[in-house]
């Protein structure tokens, strides 16, 4: 008797036939899942990768996996570029979970015929990786008693340019639109500068179907996109409270000013403003006029670095957002009329 843990993919797992014993239905952590499974005797755990919080972070997942016996484990993926990337799968494998698959033919024939290392050993190798996400190779430690010999990252400087800048956004409030903007300022970026975009541990970025933008869902992921983009003059980060805000240079923290929306933040973190000291807070999707931001300052001791108003992200360009950017000290932007100037803070 197995049991089934799913979410997203649940058509492809109501399609099964198998004997089933449990099934769980939504979104969990390892500790939530622990809790569900006291005491329960099962053959295989077939799993739905959507049904694990935060699934395109490698470590989220691997840690939710060690609840059980890999051996036991059937891992049904999506259609992800991130998901079924060679350094994704390759993290499972060495980790022991060798049973993965993206239809139910697969699970069907796993459940049977579950794989051994050898079945699976090619996407521990770095060729494949390359071949794969397209990364340049991963350098090889030179002592062979090295207990972690293959894709090992040497520590070195990062930045390869004199003069790049990495800036890092961040929502504060809920659904603040880092997305949105971090694409906005990358398509305007690129008009005087070379410019590329990282997102980090979702996949948001894929819908705007741009070549510039890329995708992470790790912190070795990220450093390695770092030195494949060692001759780019700027690097635009969509965090989502990932964390790697060693790495940039500067970190942006959005808010929505809407009453029910800052409230909420103010509650559950009640430092937050004293944890923004390290980089600038920029109201975004803002309907406070200029005149009126002391007041909001005044009630919420947030300094506010920048106002950007609701946008139309089809345009091709927008001139508050080169204001924007001319205020971060994108000299080479444009921004635009004079009266722009009202919605721009004095420079640090």
């Amino acid at each position: 008797m197995n049991i089934v843990i799913k979410n997203q993919n649940y058509r492809i797992l109501d399609s099964l036939n198998t004997e089933i014993i449990k099934t769980l239905t939504g979104e969990f952590d390892a500790s939530e899942l622990q809790n569900q499974l006291v005491n329960l005797y099962y053959n295989k755990a077939v799993i739905d990768i959507t049904a694990i919080k935060n699934y395109y972070d490698i470590n989220s997942v691997i840690a939710f996996l060690r609840v059980f016996d890999p051996t036991k484990v059937v891992l049904l993926l999506n259609d992800s570029e991130v998901i079924n990337s060679g350094s994704f799968l390759g993290r499972l494998v060495e980790n022991g979970i060798y049973n993965f698959t993206r239809n139910a033919a697969g699970i069907t024939y796993l459940l049977d015929n579950p794989n051994s290392y050898e079945n699976v050993t090619q996407y521990t190798k770095s060729d494949y990786v390359n071949k794969n996400i397209h990364i340049p190779v991963r350098e090889q430690e030179e002592d062979d008693n090295d207990d972690f010999p293959a894709a090992q990252i040497k520590e070195e400087k990062i930045k390869a340019i004199s003069g790049q800048k990495i800036i890092g956004l961040q929502n504060l409030t809920e659904h603040a639109g880092s997305t949105t903007l971090a694409y906005m300022m990358i398509k305007q970026l690129r008009l005087n500068y070379k410019v590329k975009g990282i997102e980090m541990n979702k996949q948001d970025f894929i819908y705007f179907r741009d070549p510039d933008l890329a995708l992470c869902t790790s912190i070795d992921d990220f450093k390695l996109k770092l030195k494949e983009f060692k001759d780019i003059e700027v690097i635009i980060v969509d965090l989502n409270e990932f964390d790697t805000l060693d790495h940039c240079d500067e970190i942006l923290y959005l808010v929505d000013p809407g009453i029910i929306k800052v409230n909420k933040l103010m509650k559950k973190d009640q430092n937050v403003v004293s944890r923004t000291k390290n980089g600038k807070v920029v109201l975004n999707r803002s309907a406070i006029k200029q005149e009126d931001i002391p007041d909001f300052e005044y009630e919420t001791k947030f300094n506010v670095f920048f106002s950007v108003p609701n946008i139309n992200d089809r345009k091709d360009r927008v001139q508050i957002i080169d204001a924007f950017l001319y205020n971060l000290g994108f000299n080479k932007q444009n921004p635009g009329s004079v009266g722009l100037f009202g919605n721009i803070r004095k420079k640090d």
